[in-house]
This record gives C-alpha cells, sequence and structure tokens, in this order.
C-alpha cells in the first residue's frame, strides 16, 4: 500500500494521526497488514533502519504472516517488508512467491547493508526458511532505485545459488566488487 506525496501539512497530519505514540512515524505494521496478502498469524520485527543515500533514512519492519492463498500445501508462513521513507510506504513480499514460493518462512535473521553496486546502495535481508526436506537461509537483496526500495531477484538468487546466501558477511564477500 503506498501513501502518495500530498501537500506536506496534510501528509505530517495524516502520519501524526496514524501514528502509535513511540514512533512518531506511520503504524508499519498495519501498512504491512493493509499492504500484504495476509489471511492471519500476522507478526512483525523490530523495524531496521537504512540510508541509501545522504538526507534519505528508510524504516523497514520485516513481517511474517500466513498467506491468503499459499501456492505450495506444505507453505505455511509468507514474510514482508514494509518500507517507510522517501514520502511513501510500500509493503512487498520477500519470501514466499516467485523464486522462493516452495519455502515457508521461518522468520527474519539477519539484515544490513551490502556493497552497492554501480553506485546503486543495496540492503539485504537474511531470512531462515523451510521446506519438507531442509532449513536453509534465504538471502532477499534490496537496491534504492529512482527513489525508492526495489527488489532485486537477480543478486538474491545468484547469491543464494552460489550457497553464498547464509550470512551477511558471507554476502557481503560475494557482492564486493572484485
Amino acid at each position: 500500500m503506498s501513501v502518495s506525496a500530498s501537500p506536506s501539512l496534510l501528509l505530517m497530519a495524516a502520519l501524526a494521526a496514524a501514528a502509535p505514540a513511540q514512533a512518531g512515524g506511520p503504524d508499519l505494521a498495519a501498512e504491512a497488514r493493509a499492504g500484504l496478502p495476509v489471511a492471519g498469524g500476522f507478526e512483525a520485527a523490530s523495524p531496521r533502519r537504512w540510508s541509501p543515500v545522504r538526507g534519505v533514512t528508510l524504516s523497514l519492519l520485516p513481517v511474517r504472516f500466513a498467506p491468503r492463498v499459499p501456492s505450495f500445501p506444505n507453505q505455511q508462513r509468507w514474510c514482508g517488508v514494509a518500507v517507510d521513507g522517501a514520502g511513501a510506504v510500500e509493503s512487498f513480499v520477500t519470501l514466499g512467491t516467485d523464486w522462493t514460493e516452495a519455502v515457508s518462512c521461518n522468520g527474519l535473521r539477519e539484515a544490513g547493508e551490502v556493497p552497492a553496486v554501480g553506485g546503486v546502495p543495496r540492503f539485504a535481508l537474511v531470512y531462515e526458511a523451510s521446506s519438507p526436506n531442509t532449513v536453509l537461509r534465504v538471502p532477499v537483496i534490496l537496491r534504492w532505485e529512482a527513489g525508492r526500495a526495489v527488489l532485486d531477484a537477480e543478486a538474491s538468487q545468484r547469491v543464494g545459488e552460489a550457497g553464498r546466501g547464509g550470512s551477511l558477511e558471507r554476502i557481503r564477500a560475494a557482492l564486493r566488487p572484485r
């Protein structure tokens, strides 16, 4: 769910009205729940901060939930993230669809900045996931593009398939320019 950029006074009033007392900003958990295909069992983790470019600080709220329609019968949980900053709150699924559709998300284990590519800042989320046969670590890489956070499916899959996505440090090493 996106909040469009409107005149600053109206936006500030809306954010203040929707904000939990301790955060001073939008209720990211409510935004994530509204913007993701949540059926039930919604859990929010602690927000993470990321400053991809000077003067911009994003709050990333990792969430875990039961999806409305799972892709596989054994799939129980998906994970997602709500990103607040740069004038909008966006929510997207990070684990449970596309290249990660066959696993159930057990939760976020690590998160942090990783090396930029071509001047484009990136951030990695390392999830623990399970399938009927195994438990594994799945990397999801976000990049800062055109003023917003975007999933980098290609880098995520490349690092994961190379067996380098098990930890934030291994992802950093795999993405370091050579």
